[in-house]
């Protein structure tokens, strides 16, 4: 009865290589001519075998174990997802921060060399004893107004650096916040070395004040327009504009240190409390 079925038809299975000759004509190919043509038609006889289905019970079976099949690559393509979404935060949240560090620590460490370069030259008595030739005064020169550059825009761009550090910081508590409603410190030495350099800088912007006073009082006194009385101090417009700008400076390196302590929870020095 099953040989007389007018259904029939090759079906092809996906087999190891070093396997296909273990396979052979299957007991249910019965038709000479169907089998012949499934041989043909095998479109790579290097990994792939002919089958005969009979019937729609065979239909039924192949196709309960490719929908078996496809469940487990389904369930698999789902844990594979999961783990690179993991990668991925562990990525944003621990490694960003380390290679921000490393960065950092790269930059002090080139700027230590460049110093140690720019007095190289008293370590060794031949090039000490000798004059300085001229291409060596160009260089000179040329490092002296990179210097120069770099030196006036170092705090600015050292306060953006440490504002957009500080806004993503913040961004990434409000997403902490939406989503469990608590947030905890992830990278505590990160924060501390952030409360760190924000003490630098005001300590650094206090000390220029200070200098910067001094020259103006210094200079009010040479040109003679110190104002009797005030003891060499800067006078009118002069001291106006120096002290609202100092004043600007000053409020925002507080305020960009009270936005760090208020956001990150992060102590206060004990020379602050």
């Amino acid at each position: 009865m099953v040989l007389r079925c007018r259904f029939q038809h090759n079906f092809y299975n996906l087999v190891d290589p070093n396997q296909v000759n273990l396979y052979g004509r299957p007991p249910n190919a019965t038709n000479d001519a169907l089998w012949e043509k499934a041989l043909r038609e095998n479109p790579d006889p290097s990994c792939m075998v002919p089958v005969i289905a009979i019937g729609f019970d065979d239909l039924r079976d192949r196709v309960e174990a490719q929908n078996q099949q496809s469940t487990t690559h389904t369930k698999k393509l789902t844990d594979l997802k999961s783990r690179l979404e993991s990668l991925s935060t562990a990525h944003a949240v621990q490694n960003s921060t380390r290679l921000l560090r490393a960065s950092a620590k790269q930059t002090q460490i080139v700027h230590r060399l460049l110093v140690f370069v720019q007095h190289l030259h008293l370590l060794i008595p031949s090039v000490r004893s000798s004059a300085i030739r001229p291409e060596e005064e160009e260089m000179r020169g040329k490092l002296e107004e990179i210097e120069d550059e770099i030196r006036k825009g170092r705090v600015k761009g050292r306060l953006n650096e440490l504002w957009a550090l500080l806004g993503a910081v913040s961004a990434s508590i409000e997403r902490g916040r939406g989503g469990t409603g608590e947030w905890a410190v992830v990278d505590d030495e990160g924060l501390g070395q952030i409360a760190q350099i924000l003490s630098e800088q005001q300590a650094g912007l206090a000390h220029l004040t200070k200098i910067l006073q001094k020259c103006q009082r210094d200079l009010a006194v040479i040109m003679g327009t110190a104002a009797p009385g005030a003891g060499g101090g800067m006078n009118g417009d002069e001291g106006f504009e120096g002290e609202k700008l100092w004043s600007n400076l000053w409020s925002s390196t507080n305020t960009l240190r009270e936005n760090v302590y208020a956001e990150c929870a992060f102590p206060r020095p004990s020379s602050e409390r």
